[in-house]
């Protein structure tokens, strides 16, 4: 479709029958794979990120706590 685009919506209606015809299961089995492959990533770069915040959880909570209590000024001087 990108290939052949005219920027219309009637040439789109027009090669949209064709686009389809050209999809077959091995299609459907490149694009689910590409997408198991990101939510791997997702989900490996997600555990990293709980693994750090984790880390720093004491961190966090002295920083919120201080925030609450004492004011944007005094949480800046903690941190």
């Amino acid at each position: 479709m990108a290939d052949n685009c005219d920027f219309t919506m009637a040439g789109l209606r027009n090669r949209l029958p064709e686009a389809f015809a050209k999809v077959t299961s091995d299609t459907c089995k490149g694009i689910l794979s590409k997408v198991f492959h990101q939510e791997d990533k997702y989900w490996s770069e997600d555990e990293k990120l709980d693994k750090i915040y984790s880390n720093n959880s004491q961190e966090e909570y002295v920083g919120i706590h201080a925030l609450e209590s004492q004011g944007e000024e005094l949480y800046l001087e903690a941190v």
